[in-house]
């Protein structure tokens, strides 16, 4: 940091602290991410190389890997800043925080040639106030929630562009790895994006699983 910047702090209270929150990302949410996008990719890599069976052919393995690294990068990565940055948009304290667990669990079924991708999630912490704390309101929530799933959407639709325009393999897995963070983060259940957004407004819901579920039909089917 250069001479005369000055780091951002917020005041928020959660669990009945009050504390300092710096407002940048920090080395260890740095490193979450960094590690959860690593673990992702090899995941997608030896879901979509034929799990099991994908350590047959060790070398194809490791090209699918590198090519789902590029994908994971962007979409998981990307996916998570969206919820980040909309978050702290509205004036919350949020940082993503890593769910090694789910790591695991998104290694344990890629053997399987089916990826559960939750590496972690972002946590919104209260505003605090001259007044008390002030919790994001449900439609709040659903639009930071649906920036994510929006990101993967956006960028499953310029793979494709890309390999309508440049068929190759690495934009292929991109528009298949990213569309299916989008059509995975909306299902409506539990902490996902989609319960969230559902709670929202089922309509913005409806639209965007009807195109994302598009999307998806149209990469299995059409490319």
């Amino acid at each position: 940091m250069g001479a005369g910047q000055r780091k951002k702090h917020l005041v928020v209270s959660h669990g009945g602290y009050t504390v300092n929150l710096d407002t940048e990302m920090k080395a260890k949410e740095l490193r979450d991410l960094v590690v959860s996008a690593l673990v992702l990719a090899l995941a997608f890599g030896i879901a979509l190389s034929g799990g099991f069976r994908a350590f047959n052919q060790p070398s194809i393995l490791v090209i699918v890997i590198g090519m789902a690294m590029v994908a994971v990068s962007l979409g998981f990565v990307f996916h998570e800043l969206g919820h980040r940055l909309v978050a702290r948009r509205f004036g919350y304290f949020a940082e993503f925080i890593m769910w090694p667990m789910g790591l695991m669990v998104a290694l344990g079924f890629s053997l399987f040639g089916f990826v559960f991708a939750a590496p972690g999630a972002v946590m919104i912490y209260p505003r605090a106030t001259i007044w008390g704390t002030i919790s994001p309101s449900r439609e709040k929530i659903g639009l930071i929630s649906i920036a994510g799933p929006a990101t993967n959407i956006c960028l499953g639709v310029v793979f494709l562009v890309l390999d309508v325009i440049q068929p190759a393999l690495l934009f292929t897995l991109g528009a298949r790895i990213n569309i299916w963070l989008a059509v995975f983060n909306l299902i409506p259940f539990g902490p996902l994006d989609g319960a969230k957004i559902f709670r929202w407004n089922k309509g913005i819901w409806l639209i965007a699983i009807a195109g994302t579920g598009g999307l998806f039909a149209a990469e299995r089917f059409f490319f």
